[in-house]
């Protein structure tokens, strides 16, 4: 594994434990600051431009929650090239919003860029597969 890769790997593994613990400001810096920023999430409006929307789009991620989340990776791949990256793979969350039981695997893309020598997320791509049939999404798929 290069350096790259550990230093990826170790900013999920943080944002991971930020947001299992509710905080705000550790999970935003997790994020590439400023308009650059383009987040497409599970939950409206869909489509986050700019650092400071996300953040808001988090504030109500973790009032919805009746107690912190959890948050589990599955097959995680990282492409790396210079200063911008990728990964792929599964995110499970778990928890509960209104006493109903949320349990949820997404697809996820991540887009990263390095920042001062630091790695930051700028794109996050997190989706449900669709049942063509009945354009329902599919939110017991288990990879």
């Amino acid at each position: 594994m290069t350096h790259d890769e550990q230093q990826i790997r170790a900013l999920r593994a943080e944002w991971q434990d930020a947001v299992q613990s509710r905080d705000l400001d550790r999970t935003m810096a997790t994020y590439y600051p400023g308009k650059e920023y383009l987040g497409f999430d599970v939950m409206p409006p869909f489509s986050f431009e700019g650092w400071e929307s996300f953040r808001q789009n988090w504030i109500i991620f973790f009032e919805m929650f009746d107690e912190a989340p959890v948050f589990e990776f599955k097959d995680m791949k990282i492409h790396c090239s210079g200063d911008v990256a990728f990964t792929t793979g599964f995110t499970r969350f778990t928890g509960s919003i209104s006493g109903k039981k949320i349990d949820l695997w997404t697809r996820e893309t991540i887009g990263l860029r390095k920042l001062d020598g630091q790695w930051l997320m700028i794109h996050d791509h997190v989706s449900v597969p669709i049942d063509l049939n009945t354009g329902i999404g599919v939110t017991d798929h288990h990879p």
